[in-house]
């Protein structure tokens, strides 16, 4: 909704006459999590719906406990970005029509092309790490020597956006 809501509000704050100031630094690293954390929402979704149903399928009663526990966490999971979603939505939506709109579309395309690239580096980096070959290798020392820092940096900063007033 928030989406459909900004996206109104973008393409009505881009007409004639409108005084639109720049976003601070603060705003785009808001539109950038926004776009984020509603990519991690949707996967978190797929996962939740992807281990309820693998529960369901369980041959055994130990197995379908775990995973009804892991969709427990996931559930825990999917909360936590909800809530940091709803904070960044609330310090943007009073914002948003004096800004730049295209700045901060800008913003979120660049939030949503991290998320993917984080997405591609995350699959790459589990296959790497679970390989035969890693197998002598601590996980946390695979995990460490791969992927691009810097994306997975911004991207994970999304998720306590310390930035935002409490």
């Amino acid at each position: 909704m928030f989406r459909a809501l900004l996206l109104s509000v973008l393409s009505v704050s881009t007409g004639v006459g409108a005084q639109q100031q720049p976003p601070s630094g603060d705003e785009l690293h808001s539109m950038y999590c926004v776009e984020v954390i509603r990519a991690e929402i949707d996967l978190q979704r797929h996962l939740i719906s992807a281990s309820d149903a693998a529960a369901g399928n369980a041959i055994t009663p130990a197995v379908r406990q775990q995973w009804i526990d892991t969709s427990a966490e996931l559930l825990q999971g999917l909360a936590k970005l909800e809530a940091v979603r709803y904070r960044l939505q609330a310090y943007m939506l009073p914002r948003i029509r004096a800004l730049d709109s295209f700045a901060l579309a800008t913003a979120m395309r660049q939030g949503e092309a991290d998320f993917q690239a984080s997405k591609i580096v995350a699959d790459r980096c589990a296959a790497e790490c679970n390989s035969a070959q890693a197998a002598t290798q601590p996980p946390q020392a695979c995990s460490a020597s791969c992927g691009d820092k810097a994306t997975l940096s911004r991207v994970s900063a999304c998720d306590k956006p310390t930035w935002l007033p409490p």
